[in-house]
């Protein structure tokens, strides 16, 4: 699996955001299930393809290398890594 062709299959799915950094030989995606804070402060989730996103992480597990689970999931490929999380991770 190359780097380019992972790029193309994850960037089909709309609720994620794709960042890459193709000299560190890694691509970070970002699923976008927060949409900030209403007028109390209180965080504002939004929907996302749930089946979208599932699917694209099954496809990432049948063809990575190897896969380590943590807070973000990293799934690497020979020669490049894809580091996976959501919006509200970084709230």
């Amino acid at each position: 699996m190359t780097y380019q062709e992972v790029l193309e299959r994850v960037s089909m799915v709309e609720d994620v955001s794709v960042y890459e950094f193709s000299s560190e030989a890694r691509i970070d995606l970002t699923v976008e299930d927060f949409d900030g804070f209403d007028e109390d402060w209180c965080e504002v989730f939004r929907d996302y393809d749930v089946e979208a996103v599932d699917e694209m992480v099954e496809w990432l597990e049948e063809h990575a290398v190897r896969v380590e689970d943590d807070f973000y999931t990293v799934y690497y490929f020979d020669g490049f890594e894809v580091h996976l999380g959501y919006g509200s991770y970084d709230i």
